[in-house]
């Protein structure tokens, strides 16, 4: 038995010193390919300085040999040390067996130094040696997946594909390509894609992709289905929580979405996104005082979102706490974009407060925007009734009735301001 064998006996044992003493007879007595094969077992142990130091020395031996070399720069970037990495990397010459190879690892290198331009000439220059090899190509989608450029990814993965090769690595190509076409909005086809996996064969990240497209194709039961089925697997599976509960509130539970925002926040109680939904759908089954913390949590966390900051001056206005929300609404930057519906609210609040003067001003600068919408011009028909700007309220109810021409109460006000003036 070889020194080698024994140390790895030793080391499933747990024995580490015994290994430790083998290792040395290992260095002294055993061969160069019994050497190798133990570095090869070591490296995939966990076992790294010590399989180095068997690389380092073989390397001594066979400096011309190229797997070597490839192997210690594995080995470096594992250890962090990107700079010994290319170091071992730059001695492999092209015509040796381990070139190609030598180009794919040099390319992962320089990703993970955040340079994707040499990564991508490494990588294509590899596909230029070794066209066809599956290797090569499939380093190249996962490269154009990860730096965000999916529509290369969707060209290296369909060509994996039609070449046979259904997964690498541990990773489904099908099931790449159709996170690849989601992200390029090809919804459809991405599913399709998902579909030929198989809900069983997909992993959950798969099965919460799934999950999201559905929802985007407005079929929320099949949303459900998949995104359930993430969490029911791991509960804490944090983004699965918000596009489920948007499924149920899509599917007109909001009950259960509102149950799933709870359960959600119970996992990540950092996502404002997340509260600003459980806020919304607290108000709509009637709990105002758990409406009111989510939305303030929701606020607290991303204070300069104008998002959070509209869902709690709308609570503020639904609740007719109409000092506090003009209160709130004054300390917001209006001097660039600026979303109208917070002119629309500062004006209703400012009705209920009686100043005229600034709930006037404040609808005038919503109009623009909200000019088409019915609840909007229900609103500045109501002021400028309350207000007594005659002109002002004609037009605005001539502009409602052409939305929504079936309104009788509308069309009787119409109707009799039309005989006041006669």
């Amino acid at each position: 038995m070889s020194y080698a064998k024994e140390m790895l006996d030793a080391i499933e044992a747990g024995q580490m010193e015994t290994a430790k003493q083998l290792f040395t007879q290992v260095l002294a007595h055993d061969d160069d390919e019994t050497q190798y094969n133990l570095a090869e077992e070591l490296y995939a142990l966990g076992f790294n300085g010590q399989a180095k130091r068997l690389y380092q020395g073989l390397l001594g031996r066979y400096p011309d040999q190229g797997d070597l070399a490839t192997a210690l720069a594995d080995i470096a970037v594992s250890d962090g040390d990107t700079d010994a990495a290319l170091n071992y990397l730059s001695r492999i010459q092209p015509g040796d067996p381990a070139y190609v190879q030598s180009l794919v690892s040099a390319a992962d290198v320089y990703q993970t130094l955040g340079l994707y331009e040499v990564s991508e000439q490494k990588l294509l220059e590899a596909k230029r040696l070794a066209p066809d090899e599956p290797v090569v190509t499939f380093a190249l989608g996962e490269f154009y997946f990860d730096w965000g450029h999916f529509a290369e990814a969707i060209s290296a993965y369909n060509e994996l594909l039609a070449a046979g090769t259904t997964e690498l690595a541990g990773v489904n190509i099908e099931a790449r390509l159709a996170a690849s076409l989601a992200q390029t909005g090809q919804y459809e086809d991405a599913v399709a894609a998902y579909e030929d996996v198989g809900v069983d064969a997909l992993d959950l990240n798969g099965r919460f992709e799934l999950g999201g497209l559905y929802l985007q194709l407005d079929d929320p039961a099949k949303a459900i289905t998949n995104l359930q089925a993430v969490i029911d697997s791991d509960p804490s599976y944090a983004n699965a929580y918000l596009p489920l509960a948007r499924a149920y509130e899509a599917q007109n539970q909001p009950d259960k979405a509102l149950d799933t925002v709870q359960a959600g926040v119970m996992v990540d109680d950092t996502n404002p996104t997340l509260y600003a939904l459980g806020g919304k759908l607290a108000l709509s089954e009637d709990n105002v005082k758990l409406a009111e913390t989510y939305l303030q949590k929701a606020l607290a966390i991303d204070p300069e979102d104008q998002g959070n900051m509209l869902a709690w001056s709308n609570f503020l206005v639904q609740e007719e706490r109409d000092q506090e929300n003009v209160d709130f609404l004054d300390q917001i930057d209006r001097s660039g974009d600026v979303d109208p519906q917070i002119y629309w609210n500062m004006a209703k609040s400012y009705d209920r407060l009686e100043n005229i003067k600034k709930a006037r001003e404040n609808y005038l600068l919503a109009f623009n925007r909200f000019q088409d919408s019915p609840d909007f011009l229900h609103d500045i028909i109501d002021f400028f009734q309350s207000t007594g700007a005659r002109a002002e309220l004609k037009a605005a109810l001539v502009r409602y009735l052409k939305l929504v021409p079936t309104d009788d109460e509308m069309q009787a006000r119409l109707d009799e301001l039309n005989a006041e003036t006669d």
